[in-house]
């Protein structure tokens, strides 16, 4: 295996230490993945719920989550429940992914934060009928994961905000923010500037380009 097999493999070996019904597996590819139960807490730490789940190792990891599939085909192949045709879940937008990445990864805080609260608004979803807190499909959940990044619910401004911070160094402190806001930057887009920045050029090209694209801006 190579090194960020070796990662990985490290990693699932702790998660089980966390998550005890999980078990870090092999596959014939020498490919290391995790199989098993997650098990499903109220706020009286009682259980509710379990899931059979399997964790598999993605191309680009740490740089990307990993492939979570449900292994007992309880919830539909079916993008409305959050889930791609493969059967991988459908956890987040591509920036809300490319930014939790750049903060540093672990698979046990990936589980945590990410794969457990998925799962709590499924078995919501099963019984309420509705997601909580739930992103729109494709080009609008990515629209709105942007607005709610930067603040800005103007689709050209959110634009020409992006393609600003893509082509330009940090601003100094005092200078006024590139917003147009009229703000010193360090009290306006100074977090904003620096969470996006921090996933990298080719990322936030890719993210300028797939509005440009679906827009036609």
């Amino acid at each position: 295996m190579n090194k960020l097999y070796n990662r990985f493999a490290e990693e699932a070996l702790e998660a089980t230490s966390s998550f005890p019904d999980l078990q870090l597996c092999i596959r014939e590819d020498s490919l290391p993945y995790l199989i098993g139960n997650l098990v499903l807490v109220d706020e009286n730490n009682v259980m509710y719920d379990k899931y059979s789940i399997r964790i598999e190792y993605p191309n680009d990891y740490p740089n990307s989550f990993p492939l979570v599939y449900e292994t007992n085909q309880r919830l539909p192949h079916n993008i409305d429940w959050h889930i791609y045709v493969d059967g991988h879940f459908c956890i987040c937008t591509p920036i809300e992914e490319y930014i939790y990445c750049a903060k540093g990864i672990t698979l046990t805080s990936f589980i945590q934060k990410q794969v457990l609260p998925y799962l709590h608004n499924q078995s919501f979803r099963e019984k309420e009928g509705y997601f909580l807190n739930e992103r729109s499909h494709g080009s609008m959940g990515i629209l709105e994961s942007l607005y709610d990044i930067l603040h800005i619910n103007d689709l050209t401004k959110v634009y020409s905000t992006l393609i600003h911070i893509y082509r330009n160094s940090k601003p100094l402190r005092t200078s006024k923010c590139f917003c147009g806001s009229d703000r010193k930057y360090r009290y306006c887009h100074k977090k904003e500037y620096e969470v996006l920045k921090s996933i990298g050029q080719e990322r936030l090209f890719e993210i300028i380009s797939y509005l440009k694209k679906i827009q036609g801006i």
